[in-house]
């Protein structure tokens, strides 16, 4: 197997390549841009034309060079049009006032906590004037409509979107970031300043499975019962994961069987696989194939639309489509380059797909199952038909972990210790709950055939559950606070992927990389006890209370909300090692909090208004503004609330 055999590998490794520095190049204007890429089409159209008018192949450095740059460009020129920051017209670049706006809602609603959220796209503005003006965008909603939205329902509503914010502390979760690779630059609190006017389909193939899919839904909700089976359902066989409750999401990230929830390669290929198992496509005739697989290929992608989209089911469905293609002319396609490809195909309908987590992991995962797996299980060959069948899903489960360990752990910061356990559950659960839960939504409609196939759904849920609750309750079920740093993950998979190499086919070069990737990260490690220490305090931007940090050896934490201590504190706290570190001494009195500071003179001294007095010993003032800390003249006292600060102390 030869690397060259697989074309769209090195097509896809470039035209990402071009994505991710997008960023960099996110300053240039579009034209310039596009000019480059049109300069280097034409070199390397020239030389090509030259090459076949003297009948020969000369530039044979250049014409390859020139083909991939031109992969590269192509991937931030596209990036740079999907970006709707450089979209004249789009919300995010109208300076106007809002008075309010006409929009359509996109999606169904999603309960939370103390309002109902939804997507809506914004067909045109009006200013306190009434002048009305057409802008692009999407906002996000939260409301409290006792009738709730549907798709297509036409709205005004009072008031102006809000620009999402950016993290006030620095490691927060980039929520800006997030939602504008979905398209989404604004978000609007309206409670019941709507009102519905009409109806407007903008999107009518997606409305329509939103529609199936609400009423499968209502169907589920009365004749699955169980609250936890009901949640499950929806998820597994919809991949609806909002509804989820935290007890049953937690249990499920405990035990490593979260993604069977998500809807993603699993599904889609049993839907597939059944397609396969009463008739086989290179036993028919040329146009029987081809029309079987065309339905094949439209069921697919049905089903990815019935179940939201998501990037794992869209990797799966564009693979499966593309293989399925290949057989229409008896073809056996390579998996490596169906993989590529889908990827190729969905970056360019959306470039910022790269970003999201379950592209990410899908691909992650398919690619050590392809090829870790193998290797594995070449180590034992068991001769009971039943121990084969535990170990080849043990692989799997192992392979997938293998290669998804370093991303999965930088994201969520956990890891499943009973993984293989649980997917030794989970996968053969979802196929059982799979190969009744389909034709349930199928006949859904048809009552005395739904009830029997809802029960039996529901009954397979209740045991996966009781299964999945069961391997939660073992002892150190979860690893917690995981924090890997850039270089430890660009090793592992270096390593990993050398190691694999000298599995297959052992060379000297691969043992001598491997030296040498161990060394050059043991001596970076080991510089790093000799940097000086840290004499920074961090003060962190929390709705109410204190949290603070001193020199990454000490913390101080009083009256701070539980969520803002996970998500605005603790992810900094892990990146630096704080939560390992001592509390600091603080001491009341009536007009606040006196904070001792360990190797400074002067206390810390903290209002109950929110203001922090400064003291001596400070050498200079950071704020946390925009991803990065920004200097700020020297002053006596700060005031805590809206952004994060940071003090450097003199020696």
């Amino acid at each position: 197997m030869r690397f060259s055999e697989f074309p769209f590998l090195r097509y896809s490794f470039f035209f990402v390549l071009g994505v991710l520095l997008y960023p960099v190049f996110g300053e240039v204007p579009l034209m310039w841009l596009g000019l480059a890429l049109s300069g280097v089409y034409l070199t390397y159209l020239v030389l090509v034309l030259v090459n076949k008018a003297n009948k020969v192949y000369s530039f044979g450095t250049m014409i390859p060079a020139l083909a991939y740059l031109q992969l590269i460009l192509a991937g931030i020129v596209l990036t740079a049009t999907k970006d709707i920051c450089n979209q004249k017209d789009h919300l995010l670049n109208y300076e106007g006032n809002v008075n309010s706006y006409f929009a359509v809602v996109l999606a169904n609603d999603e309960p939370k906590p103390n309002s109902i959220a939804n997507r809506v796209k914004v067909l045109a503005v009006m200013d306190s004037v009434g002048a009305k003006l057409e802008v692009n965008a999407e906002v996000k909603v939260y409301h409290k409509g006792l009738g709730g939205m549907d798709p297509g329902d036409l709205l005004i509503v009072s008031g102006a979107p809000q620009q999402i914010d950016p993290p006030k502390n620095p490691n927060e979760f980039h929520y800006k970031d997030f939602m504008l690779r979905q398209q989404i630059g604004h978000s609007h609190y309206i409670g019941d300043n709507f009102l519905k006017v009409g109806k407007q389909t903008i999107q009518p193939i997606e409305d329509y499975f939103l529609g199936i899919r609400s009423r499968i839904m209502r169907n589920m909700d009365s004749l699955i019962l169980d609250s936890h089976a009901n949640q499950v359902a929806k998820a597994l066989l919809l991949g609806q994961k909002k509804n989820l409750e935290k007890e049953v999401n937690e249990a499920y990230v405990t035990a490593g069987a979260m993604h069977v929830l998500a809807v993603s390669g699993l599904h889609v290929g049993i839907i597939y696989g059944f397609f396969f198992l009463f008739i086989k496509p290179y036993r028919l005739k040329v146009w029987r194939r081809v029309v079987y697989l065309s339905l094949i290929i439209l069921l697919i992608w049905a089903y990815a639309l019935l179940t939201g989209m998501s990037p794992s089911v869209m990797r799966a469905a564009t693979m499966f489509s593309l293989m399925a293609l290949a057989q229409m002319k008896s073809r056996s396609p390579s998996i490596f380059n169906a993989i590529a490809l889908s990827a190729l195909v969905l970056l360019v309908f959306d470039p910022f797909l790269v970003y999201a987590v379950g592209f990410q992991l899908s691909y992650l995962a398919l690619t050590g199952i392809l090829l870790i797996q193998p290797v594995l299980v070449k180590l034992w060959l068991p001769k009971s038909r039943i121990l084969e069948y535990v170990w080849q899903i043990s692989t799997v489960g192992v392979a997938a972990q293998l290669m998804t360990f370093p991303v999965s752990a930088h994201y969520f910061h956990v890891f499943p210790t009973y993984f293989i356990l649980s997917n030794l559950v989970a996968i053969p659960g979802a196929f059982l709950i799979m190969a009744f839960g389909v034709p349930f939504m199928l006949l859904s409609e048809i009552s005395f055939l739904a009830v029997p196939l809802a029960w039996i759904t529901e009954k397979l849920i209740i045991l996966v559950n009781l299964l999945i609750f069961g391997i939660q309750g073992f002892p150190f079920a979860k690893i917690g606070d995981i924090f890997l740093k850039t270089d430890f993950m660009i090793m592992y998979l270096t390593v990993l992927f050398l190691f694999l190499l000298l599995c297959t086919k052992p060379k000297k070069w691969q043992v001598y990389a491997l030296m040498t990737v161990f060394l050059t990260y043991g001596v970076f490690q080991f510089s790093q006890i000799f940097q000086k220490d840290n004499k920074d305090l961090v003060i962190y931007s929390v709705a109410e209370g204190l949290a603070l940090d001193y020199r990454d050896r000490y913390f101080f934490d009083a009256g701070i909300r539980q969520s803002d201590l996970s998500y605005k504190v603790m992810p900094n706290r892990m990146a630096s090692q704080v939560y390992n570190s001592l509390p600091l001494s603080a001491f009341g009195y009536d007009g606040g909090l006196l904070v001792c500071l360990p190797g400074q003179e002067d206390v810390m001294e903290i209002s109950s208004s929110g203001l922090i007095k400064t003291g001596g010993g400070v050498l200079s003032f950071f704020r946390y503004e925009e991803g990065i800390w920004v200097g700020l003249s020297e002053k006596d006292s700060l005031e805590i609330g809206d952004s994060a600060y940071k003090l450097i102390f003199q020696e």
